[in-house]
């Protein structure tokens, strides 16, 4: 496999690592060079080896702790796809409206309704990504240090 590759499918894999997590990682990968073929061969066992040694430290995880974070993930979530369907129905009621004969709602109400709807469906789907990442990172902290 080819360095680029490589470095291509360990991103793909650490996708969720933040900004200082994913500096350390391209000085981890600009060491690598195209000699070490046991290394450049297993993208994912690097990938593992890398969280074990820079990102999740030695810390006992219980088995409540996961719990209470599949409890925290599920709200979260519920809230985040609630807000995602609030801004998508709010959306279709606005264009119902301005598809209907009756004009008793003012013009500018419906347009920054249909802003906000557009808004909120945007920013939810940018929370649920942030969220994700986050909790992939609790996860695979708990598998690494259970």
């Amino acid at each position: 496999m080819k360095l680029n590759v490589f470095k291509e499918k360990v991103r793909k894999q650490l996708w969720f690592l933040n900004r200082n997590e994913r500096q350390q990682l391209d000085d981890v990968l600009s060491t690598i060079n195209d000699q070490d073929n046991e290394i450049v061969n297993k993208p994912i066992a690097f990938s593992n080896q890398f969280l074990r040694k820079y990102i999740f430290k030695r810390q006992k995880m219980t088995p409540t702790q996961l719990f209470l974070l599949l409890i925290l993930i599920l709200i979260t979530y519920i809230v985040l796809i609630g807000l995602f369907l609030f801004g998508f129905l709010l959306s279709l009621a606005v264009v119902q409206s301005l598809m209907s004969s009756g004009g008793n709602v003012s013009m500018i109400i419906v347009a920054l309704s249909f802003i906000g709807s557009i808004l909120l469906i945007v920013l939810s789907l940018y929370f649920i990504k942030q969220v994700t990442a986050y909790f992939t990172k609790k996860l695979l902290a708990y598998k690494f240090n259970k």
